[in-house]
C-alpha cells in the first residue's frame, strides 16, 4: 500500500518532468506538439466552428476527418506549399469565444529524407535544442496563418 501511494504522489512530478517547450513547441515524451490558443471576442461556438471549416476547406492540402466531434475539428495536413512538411495531424479545439490548435505527428522532408520533427529540434534527452533551424520559425508563422480566422 505505501508504494502505491508513492507512486500516485510521483507520478504527476515525473510526467511533467517530461515536458518541455521552446516559443510556441512543446515537447513531452519525445514528441512534438505545435499548439496556439487564438481569442475571438463576440463570436459563438458554432460560428467559430463554421468559419475554422470554411477558411480550412479552401485549402487543397487540408484533409478533414470523416468524423468530427462536436466543437472539435481534427484532420490532416498533407504537402502543404511553402514548407518541408510532408504530413501533419491538426486538432483545433473551440472554446467560448476562442479556440486552441494543437498540430503533432509533423513529418518534415529534408534532404530528400522524410523524418519526424522530433529528429531536426530535439536532443536525445528530450529537450530541445539551443539553436533551432530557421525552418522552425517559418513552420510556426505558416501554422498562425494557417489557422487564424480573418474576420
Amino acid at each position: 500500500m505505501p508504494i502505491r501511494l508513492l507512486f500516485f504522489c510521483l507520478f504527476p512530478l515525473v510526467s511533467y518532468a517530461q515536458t518541455f517547450s521552446y516559443v510556441i513547441f512543446v515537447a513531452r515524451n519525445h514528441a512534438v506538439v505545435w499548439t496556439e490558443k487564438f481569442e475571438i471576442k463576440d463570436m459563438d461556438e458554432p460560428i467559430i466552428v463554421d468559419a475554422v471549416k470554411e477558411q480550412l476547406r479552401g485549402k487543397e492540402y487540408v484533409r478533414f476527418d470523416t468524423l468530427q466531434q462536436h466543437e472539435i475539428v481534427s484532420g490532416w495536413l498533407i504537402n502543404p506549399h511553402a514548407t518541408s512538411i510532408v504530413k501533419a495531424r491538426f486538432r483545433v479545439d473551440i472554446l467560448y469565444e476562442g479556440y486552441v490548435v494543437a498540430v503533432s505527428e509533423i513529418i518534415e522532408s529534408a534532404l530528400n529524407k522524410e523524418a519526424p520533427l522530433e529528429n531536426c529540434l530535439l536532443k536525445s534527452d528530450g529537450r530541445f535544442i539551443e539553436n533551432p533551424p530557421k525552418r522552425a520559425e517559418t513552420l510556426d508563422s505558416f501554422l498562425i496563418k494557417l489557422f487564424e480566422i480573418k474576420q
